[in-house]
């Protein structure tokens, strides 16, 4: 568990987050295993989960090729907890996997029922967002 919690204080949703709202998140994340070679999702997929990786190599593409190699500590997809946008990558497991996976409905149920936890992801989300446009322009 100190290795997820470490993980949820650098995702900048969670980062101005205490640390008993950090145990909160926690008690939602399933972790999964994947065996190599298995399609977490495709571009274009509306994204269901945010995934943290706590071992194994997960790449993730597009249809040019390679975006990266993703391992041990990192986490990607967490933008689908918020937006009902599609998935912009692919990833796919390069190795056996151990992930925590946090699904869409069960961070949806989170944030209902502690609306100050929905305030700073939702402050952090709109940060984020604002600096992702402005990094595209």
């Amino acid at each position: 568990m100190n290795l997820l919690l470490t993980i949820l204080k650098t995702v900048p949703f969670f980062q101005s987050l205490t640390e008993e709202q950090h145990l909160s998140i926690i008690e939602h994340i399933m972790m999964q295993y994947f065996p190599a070679h298995y399609k977490l999702f495709e571009k274009g997929v509306l994204g269901s989960a945010m995934y943290i990786i706590k071992s194994g190599v997960v790449r993730i593409y597009d249809e040019k090729g390679d975006l990266a190699n993703l391992g041990e500590g990192d986490f990607f997809g967490e933008m689908a907890l918020i937006e009902s946008e599609p998935r912009n990558a692919g990833a796919e497991t390069l190795s056996d996997c151990e992930i925590f996976v946090l699904n869409k409905e069960d961070f949806a149920a989170l944030m209902q029922k502690s609306p100050p936890i929905a305030q700073k992801v939702e402050e952090a989300y709109r940060a984020r967002k604002a600096q992702n446009q402005s990094n595209a322009a």
